[in-house]
């Protein structure tokens, strides 16, 4: 999947842009939208009417994230340099394709500690039988005795998104 709208379905872009907007911000998405051909950060700051320290900012952590590149060059005259931003197709669904792994890996280490362990609830947290033996039972915040916990939809809402996300992954 590239990142150019004419390129990939409307899903695929749609989603691209909400996997994006959502392990970063939407400030770097409307970099990267600006970016359909290769332009200078001046240009990025005039069209959106933004300061360029910004739009440096925004360019910076996608390339350090490698989503976007640049050539530099430099005015003989003045001895200023110039950047020419552009932005990396393979890249971004490379990101997007370890972005959702990523996820998939934390969300499956959360079911393991939902199904093999015992939860336990008071007034005020969460804690596990090791933390509730520690204590007695009793909860050192609020006093109240801790009582066991039915995590059943917690497992259900997990197991729900790994299949989500698995479904998403898969079809990038």
């Amino acid at each position: 999947m590239g990142f150019c709208e004419e390129e990939v379905t409307t899903i695929n872009y749609n989603l691209a842009i909400a996997i994006l907007s959502e392990s970063m911000s939407p400030d770097h998405v409307t970099i990267i939208k600006k970016l359909s051909e290769p332009k200078r950060d001046e240009e990025i700051a005039a069209e959106l009417n933004v300061k360029e320290t910004v739009i440096r900012t925004l360019l910076n952590d996608l390339h350090l994230k490698s989503l976007v590149e640049y050539e530099r060059t430099k005015n003989k005259k003045t001895g200023w340099y110039t950047y020419l931003w552009k932005k990396r197709e393979e890249k971004i669904t490379e990101y997007i394709q370890n972005y959702l792994q990523n996820r998939l890996d934390i969300l499956q280490a959360d079911l393991d500690v939902e199904k093999n362990g015992s939860a336990f609830r008071c007034g005020c947290s969460r804690v596990s039988l090791e933390e509730a033996t520690e204590t007695n039972f009793v909860c050192p915040e609020c006093n109240e005795p801790y009582m066991e916990f039915d995590n059943s939809t917690n497992v259900y809402k997990i197991e729900a998104e790994i299949v989500r996300l698995s479904n998403l992954l898969r079809n990038l």
